[in-house]
């Protein structure tokens, strides 16, 4: 299990230039949402405050001027979210570090886990 989520090509591009911390928050803030990219962003612009200035260059520098449609990123759906938080639960993660990789509440892992030993005692022969 990578601590890393998988990114869309845009955020995999930005990652490099700007980081985890800031790719996920510009995907938090804009994702999902058209953003119409200046061709330079000054000091006080707010793809610099989100990005920092090199990944606001960087995101300039292949979009300036154009109108684009920014991924939602790794949380972008609760079935995403879901998936990722099943996979980790199957690969033996805790709860704790599943809900932090899916980005979800630990109780969201608990209840994941419950309803999976549920269906695996119902696939025993029950006696009475």
């Amino acid at each position: 299990m990578s601590d890393q989520p998988p990114l869309p090509h845009l955020l995999s591009a930005l990652l490099q230039a700007a980081g985890l911390a800031r790719v996920l928050a510009f995907a938090s803030e804009h994702g999902g949402r058209r953003l119409s990219v200046p061709k330079r962003a000054g000091d006080e612009h707010r793809l610099v405050a989100v990005l920092g200035r090199e990944g606001a260059n960087l995101l300039c520098a292949m979009y300036g001027g154009e109108t684009i449609t920014v991924p939602m990123g790794p949380a972008g759906t609760l079935a995403a979210a879901r998936m990722r938080m099943a996979r980790a639960l199957a690969e033996g993660a805790s709860i704790d570090e599943a809900a932090r990789y899916a980005g979800l509440h630990r109780r969201s892992a608990q209840r994941m886990r419950a309803r999976v030993k549920d269906a695996e005692d119902d696939k025993q022969v029950r006696l009475f």
